[in-house]
């Protein structure tokens, strides 16, 4: 008897989850379906159905592609290209930090520093004092080696945005891949030492297959906040040149707050959520194959 109501200590908390997530959520999808335009206040609110969707859906005209696809596309490499120099990076950081030497506790403090600052605050600082071209570090050390700066934000948006992802991002993932390192039984490094495992077969022949799943989730985790990122965006390239470092997020902060759209800013906040479930649910069947596999 008591175990049929155990369920009941964790209804309150389930409460508050599905309110502060599943009811935004539900609003956002009957926005999704209306004609509404906060700025022309004078028109109704008018239900279209999958109107919005379609606007944004609507069958590309080659060799044009329409906005949405574009945009579509440069979330998936801003995200994709993230997700794997992090999980690079972030591996082998945490491989050097996986060794009990002097000062490594201040190691790991100081590589964790970049995940706990602001957003928007980490964007302004390395726009006004790095790679602005007049008074940045990056200006001031090119024009002492004889070259003229390049302004990165407006030739180079995209790949400025994945290096700032990345470097917000990576300690997240030294976090958790650091975690699996140190959950390793002791006798498997004895084993490995005794075998005569070489640096490269003890790291990726070894220690790396027993971690994946560690690594799994911090690809299933980084996907679902590096997708929704939109304050590094804001204060550095603000999306430009044009549309060119826009994601989907920032294209729904734009009709909202810049076209006054409100059903295609719900039309466009489900598809990204949606393209983003897809997106965890590829990489957790991968693991669970792997899994399976093995």
């Amino acid at each position: 008897m008591k175990k049929e109501k155990d369920w009941l200590f964790v209804l309150p908390a389930i409460l508050v989850v599905a309110v502060m997530t599943q009811v935004p959520f539900v609003l956002t999808l009957i926005y999704s379906t209306l004609r509404w335009n906060l700025a022309r206040p004078d028109l109704p609110i008018k239900f279209i159905g999958f109107g919005n969707y379609l606007h944004f859906l609507r069958i590309p005209d080659f060799p044009k592609l329409p906005e949405f696809y574009t945009i579509l596309w440069q979330t998936i490499v801003m995200t994709g290209s993230t997700l794997i120099i992090c999980a690079v990076v972030g591996f082998l950081f945490s491989i050097l930090l996986d060794h009990d030497v002097p000062g490594i506790n201040i190691a790991r403090v100081l590589i964790l520093g970049p995940f706990f600052v602001m957003t928007t605050a980490s964007g302004v600082i390395w726009k006004t004092t790095v790679f602005n071209t007049t008074f940045g570090w990056y200006g001031v050390i090119a024009k002492a080696l004889g070259f003229t700066p390049v302004d990165l934000l407006s030739y180079h948006p995209m790949a400025v945005i994945i290096f700032l992802f990345s470097w917000q991002w990576t300690p997240f993932f030294v976090l958790i891949i650091l975690a699996g390192l140190q959950g390793l039984s002791g006798d498997v490094i004895d084993s490995m030492k005794i075998d005569g495992a070489n640096w490269f077969q003890s790291t990726f022949k070894i220690k790396l297959p027993m971690i994946f799943h560690h690594v799994m989730v911090a690809l299933m985790l980084g996907l679902i906040f590096i997708v929704k990122e939109i304050g590094l965006i804001l204060v550095t390239t603000a999306g430009g040149p044009g549309t060119r470092s826009y994601n989907l997020p920032y294209a729904v902060y734009m009709e909202i707050f810049n076209g006054s759209n409100v059903g295609r800013a719900g039309a466009l906040a489900a598809m990204t959520v949606v393209i983003t479930l897809l997106g965890v649910n590829l990489l957790y069947k991968m693991a669970k194959k792997r899994k399976e596999k093995y």
